[in-house]
């Protein structure tokens, strides 16, 4: 077993379609991302909690109620962590990182200009979703936060490719595993 295997959501935490758009195929993305942000970032000596990153790729979306415009999804994961899924998932995480990680949901939805403070966690979760936009035809790499993320977009896009014919089902966390481990990209 790999170490990020040990991330992979239940259908179960999810509100609505576990294997739509922004389900299980996109957590893994998203986390796979996430890795290689945060990994770049700890390098450069930027303190980052690695598994507030983690489970937050992988929780960011549990809360939405439908695949198109659903504002308040992160404010419903944020809730439903500190509340529900601290308790439903074993997160390994301390009173300190289940604040940050329910920070990091709270907020990815939102503009960075309106955002409190861009925490490096929610840095990381925000470019790691940014650049699984490939999926939506929709990724501006103007709008990510690190250079590291920018240079990323065409390997988000070949992994994207890789995985297209799974994002549907119940096989998208396996197939993204496979694909991110013949890449190089699944730690």
């Amino acid at each position: 077993m790999m170490e990020l295997d040990a991330y992979e959501p239940s259908p179960s935490w999810y509100v609505h379609n576990p294997y739509g758009i922004h389900g299980i195929g996109h957590a893994a993305r998203v986390l796979v991302w996430a890795e290689q942000i945060s990994t770049h970032l700890i390098r450069e000596g930027v303190d980052v909690d690695k598994e507030v990153v983690r489970w937050a790729a992988v929780l960011h979306d549990v809360r939405r109620v439908n695949d198109w415009r659903d504002l308040e999804h992160g404010k419903r994961a944020a809730a439903w962590i500190q509340d529900v899924g601290k308790h439903e998932i074993d997160l390994r995480l301390d009173e300190q990182q289940i604040r940050k990680l329910a920070y990091c949901c709270y907020w990815h939805v939102t503009d960075d200009a309106e955002i409190p403070d861009v925490t490096p966690e929610l840095m990381c979760l925000k470019d790691a979703d940014g650049l699984d936009r490939v999926r939506l035809y929709d990724l501006d790499p103007s709008f990510l936060r690190t250079a590291y993320a920018r240079s990323l977009c065409d390997v988000a896009q070949r992994l994207f490719d890789a995985t297209r014919e799974s994002i549907y089902t119940e096989d998208a966390w396996a197939s993204v595993r496979k694909h991110a481990l013949q890449m190089g990209l699944w730690g």
